[in-house]
């Protein structure tokens, strides 16, 4: 099974919607690279039901972002900042709108 890191952002912004339980396991699986067999064996459960929860867990992740787009919209307003500061240096009116539609996009 590939993993897709783009879940451990995903965890990072919405893991306290999860329970705790499929958080441990899908922060054990992504965070601390722990295999399945490693995963079941600390929690007494099967390989299956470790993989089955980690599933689970990665489609709230992805339904919540589908719906919440936190982690999009940080993403935008991280290339937004990081385009004012260039503009800081080279066009400090530019700098000061980017700065204010950041500002609104935050608002």
């Amino acid at each position: 099974m590939s993993k897709d890191l783009n879940i451990t952002r995903l965890c990072d912004a919405y893991g306290a919607l999860l329970t705790e339980h499929r958080r441990d396991i899908i922060r054990s699986y992504y965070d601390y690279d722990l295999s399945l067999a490693e995963i079941a064996e600390n929690l007494g459960i099967t390989r299956q039901a470790a993989l089955c929860s980690i599933k689970q867990a990665e489609r709230q992740l992805l339904e919540y972002e589908a719906k919440l787009k936190m982690v999009e919209k940080f993403d935008r307003l991280q290339r937004q900042i990081d385009k004012a500061i260039i503009d800081i240096d080279t066009d400090a009116d530019r700098a000061k709108q980017d700065l204010r539609q950041i500002v609104t996009d935050i608002l």
